[in-house]
């Protein structure tokens, strides 16, 4: 077995080891800074640093064949020569002739078969070390990515870690594969060539090398800029690429504040960056591409002049002059083509520069550090000292401030306080995703400092506000919180004190159903107590519960804390939390404000103090609530029993969409129930059964890709989206023209000076402009020609590509924010796959007529221009030639085919990987907390399996076409050898017929081999440009571009009416949210609260208002109107909306809250400043160094989940919507700050008349609505006024009883 199917991952030291001269502590923030003192790349040899030695053993074995194949080439023009030799001394007598080229014959044939053996080798090796190296180079940046410290991620500047995975390792591939190997052969063939034309004629050979210092002038600085240009443009798509990821992960937030214009200039703004880079590349490479070609052709002028008067005296001969001449081409031609194989290179060391500075980087919370203490057992004696702690990027805001506190073992203690107080700070510092700026926390009287950083995550559990459950089964879900072989009893007691076996338990496949991406198969509830079973499986000795039941309504929330209370009754627990009836018995309740300790104690005592805890206790009392007891076991029993027969109704829906053929996968057979799973061993064998929702996608795909097959590449639709640019095709095509035609009149005159040359009693040089000097004369009107076509060419298409990849890019992204919000909740549209699918098929689509189209003209050109000279000179050798053209196409289409058809299976099966990568890097804090970033790294080598096994049979395959493409030219130098010698003998053609019909041939059906490449490109496009125009071409459900009603803002009233609603999300078509009977209306400037249990239903009406979802039949309206008669976006600017886990971007505060308002809309800051007063936030944000210019950083980690919720909540204040949607737009604030956000909201919708639509769990925060519709089963059951339906004790009634504070 290839040692590439293991992989070790203890720490970043791999199983060869890493280079001390890369810097370990190089981070994204101070690579970029460091330009102008160290070179942003690794040296040339470093790219081979992660070979094995297997793989490195290889490389010298390819490097010495690619070695081999380049020097064989040139080596062969002696052969050449010795045939001339012979041919021109014994043109007189045939059978001495025929003798004396036999052996010439059989000779070439040899190099011929030693050239194809070789290149097959090479090539074959190439791409199979190629290949490993890249998939562990890619899981070595996983591992890198996900080892790293908290705040390497606050301060990175590196783009999308999603793109760089996707795009840097490809360009890494390209520059250690067989671009490597075509490298080495260049310089073999350069040093060959250059080597055979000294030792045959060092005067001629001296003339010419005195030219080449220019050449290498001209390629070195054409590999410089190439390189230099390419890293900029990289760098700039990969920001687009965040750009775009951040759009997709976000797209509710960004449809519902028509967002799309901005976020598209944002993406186009970043476009414009790499569009500037590529033109400078383009110019470059024009330039370039010019510069060398007419400077080697001036020097074939010169040396043919100079070679004709050292034969007049005598110092050489003609046949010698040939071998100097070719062979110094040959090896030019080496040095021509080095260019072009050394960007990529170049490109590859840039890349690997950014990649294996996170590789080697070693954070200074090392999670695969050996060292630390390993304590045997912990207790659980917790201590806080003196504790200081900022966050990196606010170094100014001091977060916790001298923090002491001793916790002892067995005991559960609250924190509570105010949004922003240093709360959830102090579960990151437990588990070392930070450590304190000063101070100490001690574990049994040890600084966590010195423990083991793996050994106290692995003691620690964790339950978050937001349960991250990953694209797996449940039971692999709950197994990730364990490090050792655990039984299916142990697995379910576990889920039985989280109490969510019942559940589990209904589900068609049990605890073998997928999750699905980012749990979305499960309710808000039903996640959260599978994220308490994983932590209870882990068994830890210190449980932290980070707002582990905010988000939940009341059932759930029952069922979550009684789970809660189970976990915590034999461990230390640390609890954040907003709603104070869950932390009422806790040992010691702490209360912080500003990173201080303002009370503490237990709940009865802090009651009588009337201080801070009990200020924040009243402010959550539901008004009116009965006296009942809290709910009995009896009623969780209930509960459990009503969730089991909610669960028995989808059933099958759910065994209907999880569903696997695991006929056609490896994996593991999730009907073993019984199985013992044993996780401790991460290596890929262990967890092939992770790699499930791979599979799915996989054999959906293979369906997909079966259906594509059958059409045929869009080539017109390109070509006429490129109209724009067709001047510079134009240009471009007529100088391919140009460039296509210089090597068959090169080749003419080459032979006709070598005929002067070679033949006895011909004058070499009657005149200035006879005999050579015409023809050197000649050479040099083309090397001008070939300045104008090589260099046209070049510069046109590739500014031609650089146009419409900066268009066709916006187009794409634009066409995705078209999509309804039901595009994105299919499987294979997530935003990983989206952003690698932006990121790669435009630069394929591209390459389709910029690459292809300068390819096939010129080959085009040259064909016609050296068939025409060929029959003019003789033809029955041409024909006789021509029979070997069906051999170098059979070789040519061979290799093209078999690059067509791993290039889209490779292409997809990285997408599905890159997907999974993704997900790791996305959940990095989940992982980090939960010790598995092995376990993750291992899975996303399994998910690149498939592609690896694939590239490895193309390496077998295509190789060979890539041999033949290389031998079959002196097997064809061989064919036309013989045939001519008979032709001769027989008299049909003279030897200066079938010198030239020979050479002009040759060196057609060699550019032939060499411009053929242009079918590869081709049919890789194929595939990007048909998934590329199904996205463009595709009409979306809900047409945002389609016209109707557009009422000016201000002027609608705000009545909103659902009627006889039905509806099904898209995703599961067979489950009826609403069946038909959902009833609702709403009077503008009624604040009006929807409640019930998970699932009934309550977010789907705030979709249906903002259609982001359209009702199967029945009708939602706005102002008497149906929502579908209104343009989109004018529809979607009458609301605001501020969701449960607030949305925000990588920006400013205040460019975050300018967001609320449509475009072209300018606000005051004056504005501003009111809207954040009235969300409780503008004191905060006037404390920050930076006011509101602070960045929020990515998905708002810099801020905390009550101040983001503020910031959103200012968002849609300055809207100023006629029609308020808040969907748990409290639910992640502290008491104080809910209670003030509450009274601001009340106070703007009384002045401006709006109407709200408020979805809530907590019912402290919607007594006051107008009406309160209770939902269940699909339709309202109860409504009315908080105080009617108390007097109804009805549902309504017994949620308000179940969360009443006033049972304290």
């Amino acid at each position: 077995m290839s040692d590439t199917t293991s992989i070790e991952l203890t720490s970043t030291n791999t199983k060869v080891p890493l280079s001390p001269d890369t810097a370990s502590d190089v981070s994204p923030a101070t690579a970029s800074k460091s330009k102008s003192k160290k070179k942003e790349s690794v040296a040339m040899l470093k790219l081979f640093r992660f070979a094995t030695p297997l793989e490195r053993l290889q490389i010298i074995i390819a490097s010495i064949c690619s070695a081999g194949s380049g020097a064989l080439l040139p080596a062969s023009i002696i052969i050449y020569g010795a045939f001339i030799s012979n041919v021109t001394t014994f043109l007189d007598d045939y059978n001495a002739l025929l003798n004396a080229t036999y052996p010439v014959i059989h000779t070439m044939t040899y190099l011929g078969t030693a050239i194809l053996v070789a290149s097959y080798i090479s090539n074959c090796l190439w791409i199979m070390t190629g290949e490993s190296q890249t998939r562990r180079i890619r899981t070595l940046y996983l591992h890198g990515v996900l080892r790293q410290d908290m705040s390497w991620f606050d301060t990175a500047t590196e783009g999308s870690l999603n793109t760089r995975l996707a795009t840097d390792t490809q360009i890494i591939q390209d520059g250690i594969s067989e671009k490597f190997g075509r490298f080495i052969m260049s310089v073999s063939q350069f040093i060959t060539g250059f080597v055979v034309a000294f030792v045959q004629g060092w005067r001629l050979a001296i003339v010419m090398f005195a030219a080449t210092p220019f050449m290498f002038i001209v390629g070195g600085l054409m590999g410089h800029f190439t390189t230099k240009y390419t890293s900029a443009s990289q760098d700039a798509y990969a920001q687009a690429g965040t750009i775009a990821e951040n759009a997709f992960n976000s797209i509710r937030t960004i449809y519902s504040f028509n967002l799309e214009r901005r976020f598209l200039n944002r993406y186009k703004k970043e476009l414009d960056k790499a569009f500037s880079s590529g033109l400078k590349r383009a110019t470059v490479s024009g330039l370039g591409m010019a510069a060398s070609m007419s400077s080697m052709l001036c020097i074939y002028a010169l040396t043919l002049w100079y070679g004709s008067t050292l034969v007049i005296k005598d110092q050489l001969t003609g046949p010698t002059v040939f071998i100097v001449l070719l062979s110094m081409i040959l090896g030019s031609v080496g040095l021509f083509t080095f260019p072009i194989s050394l960007a990529a290179i170049s490109a590859a060391q840039g890349s690997a520069y950014r990649m294996f500075a996170v590789i080697d980087r070693v954070p200074a919370i090392d999670v695969d550090a050996k060292e630390g203490v390993v304590l045997d057992s912990i207790n659980g004696d917790i201590e806080f000292k003196n504790v200081m702690f900022s966050y990196p990027t606010r170094p100014g805001v001091t977060i916790l401030d001298n923090l002491s506190l001793k916790i002892l073992r067995g005991m559960t203690i609250a924190f509570v306080g105010p949004s922003g107080s240093g709360k959830s700070t102090t579960i990151q510092l437990m588990q070392r995703l930070y450590d304190p700026l000063s101070g100490s926390i001690c574990l049994d009287g040890h600084d966590i400092k010195t423990l083991n950083v793996k050994s106290l995550r692995q003691n620690i559990g964790i339950v978050q506000q937001e349960p991250t459950l990953f694209n797996l089964s449940i039971r692999e879900n709950i197994l990730l919180g364990c490090d050792k072989e655990v039984s299916d009893e142990d697995l379910i007691s576990a889920c039985q004190e989280a109490n969510c076996h019942t559940f589990i338990s209904q589900l068609p496949d049990g605890y073998n159903t997928l999750v699905g991406e980012h749990g979305g198969m499960l309710s808000g509830g039903q996640k959260q107590r599978i994220a308490i079973a994983r932590a209870i499986l882990k068994s830890p000795s210190i449980l932290l519960l980070d707002e582990a039941t905010s988000a939940l309504d009341t059932q759930s929330e029952r069922l979550v804390q009684s789970a809660l209370d189970k976990a915590s009754s034999s461990r230390t627990t640390i609890v954040v939390a907003h709603r104070l009836s869950t932390i009422k018995n806790a040992d010691l309740i702490v209360v912080l404000d500003h990173g201080r300790i303002v009370e503490q104690g237990k709940h009865d005592d802090l009651l009588e103090r009337h201080c801070f805890y009990a200020d924040l206790v009243n402010k959550q009392m539901i008004t009116d609530a009965t006296e009942d007891s809290v709910m009995s076991n009896d009623t969780e029993a209930l509960l459990l029993e009503r969730e089991k027969l909610d669960m028995q109704k989808q059933a099958q829906v759910i065994k209907d969409e999880v569903v696997l053929d695991l006929s056609q996968t490896n994996t593991f057979t999730y009907r073993d129930h019984k199985k013992i799973l044993d996780i401790k061993d991460d290596s890929p064998a262990n967890i092939a059964h992770t790699t499930a929702a791979y599979d799915l996608k996989l054999k959906t795909l293979k369906e997909e890709k079966e259906k594509v097959e059958k059409q045929s590449p869009p080539f017109k639709k390109v070509f006429m989206q490129m109209r724009p640019e067709w001047k510079y095709l134009a240009t471009g095509v007529l100088s391919a023209t140009i460039a296509g035609a210089v090597y068959p009149i090169y080749a003419f005159l080459l032979s006709r000076v070598v005929t002067i040359l070679s033949l006895p009693g011909v004058d070499i040089s009657p005149g200035p402009m006879q005999g050579v000097n015409l023809y050197a004369f000649c050479f040099f009107m083309l090397a001008v020609a070939s300045f104008v076509g090589y260099g046209g060419q070049n510069f046109s298409f590739e500014l031609a590509g650089e146009f419409y990849t900066r268009r066709l890019r916006g187009e794409l992204f634009a066409a995705f924010l078209r999509q309804e919000v039901g595009y994105y909740d299919q499987p294979e549209n997530t935003a990983g796959a989206l952003t690698t699918r932006l990121a790669v098929d435009t630069r394929n689509v591209n390459e389709m007529i910029t690459k292809s189209w300068g390819d096939a003209t010129q080959l085009i050109a040259t064909v016609t221009v050296g068939l025409v000279i060929a029959f003019v000179h003789s033809w029955a050798l041409t024909l006789i030639l021509l029979l070997m053209s069906p051999f170098i196409i059979i070789a040519t289409a061979y290799e093209t085919s078999i690059h067509r058809g791993f290039e889209d299976k490779t292409q997809k099966a990285n997408s599905l990987s890159g997907e999974v990568g993704g997900e790791a890097i996305r959940e990095v804090r989940t992982i980090a907390s939960l010790n598995k970033q092995s376990y993750f790294e291992n899975r996303f080598f399994q998910t690149t399996e498939n592609p690896h096994k694939l590239t490895q049979r193309k390496a077998y395959l295509s190789s060979i076409g890539f041999a033949l493409n290389r031998g079959i030219g002196l097997y064809t130098n061989a064919v036309s050898f013989y045939a001519g010698m008979r032709l001769i003998v027989n008299g049909t053609i003279s030897f200066p017929q079938m010198f030239t019909t020979m050479t002009v041939m040759i060196s057609t059906s060699e550019n032939i081999g060499n411009s053929s490449v242009f079918a590869s490109t081709f049919s890789k496009a194929g595939y990007s440009a048909l998934a590329t125009f199904a996205v463009l071409e595709r009409q979306p459900k809900i047409d945002p571009q389609l016209e109707g009603i557009e009422p000016a803002n201000g002027t609608i009233d705000g009545d909103i009416g659902f009627k006889d609603v039905h509806f099904r999300y898209p995703a599961r078509p067979d489950v009826d949210i609403f069946k038909g009977e959902f009833n609702l209306h709403a009077n503008s400037g009624q604040t009006i609260a929807i409640v019930g249990p998970s699932g009934c239903g309550k977010s789907t009406t705030i979709s249906m208002l903002q259609r982001w979802y359209d009702a199967q039949s029945g009708s939602v309206t706005l102002d008497s109107s149906n929502v579908k008669s209104y343009t989109l976006g004018n529809l979607r600017s009458h609301m605001a909306i501020v969701i449960q886990e607030p949305v925000l971007f990588d920006m400013s505060i205040i460019d975050n809250i300018r967001f609320g308002v449509d475009d072209g809309i300018e606000v005051t800051q004056q504005e501003i400043e009111d809207a954040c007063k009235a969300a409780n936030i503008h004191e905060f944000i006037s404390g920050l160094p930076d006011g509101y210019n602070t960045k929020v950083g990515s998905k708002g980690s810099q801020l905390s989940g009550g101040q983001k919720q503020r910031v959103s909540i200012a968002r849609a204040l300055i809207r100023k919507p006629k029609v308020l949607l808040l969907d748990e737009a409290t639910s992640a604030l502290d008491s104080d700050s809910e209670r003030l956000v509450q009274q601001a909201l009340d106070n703007i919708l009384e002045e401006g008349g709006r109407t709200t639509i408020t979805i809530a769990h907590r019912l402290s925060t919607i007594q006051n609505s107008d009406l309160i519709c209770v939902v269940k089963d699909g339709r309202v059951v109860e409504q009315g006024s908080h105080q009617y339906l108390l007097s109804l004790n009805g549902i309504y009634s017994e949620l308000v009883r179940e969360q009443s504070l006033k049972t304290l």
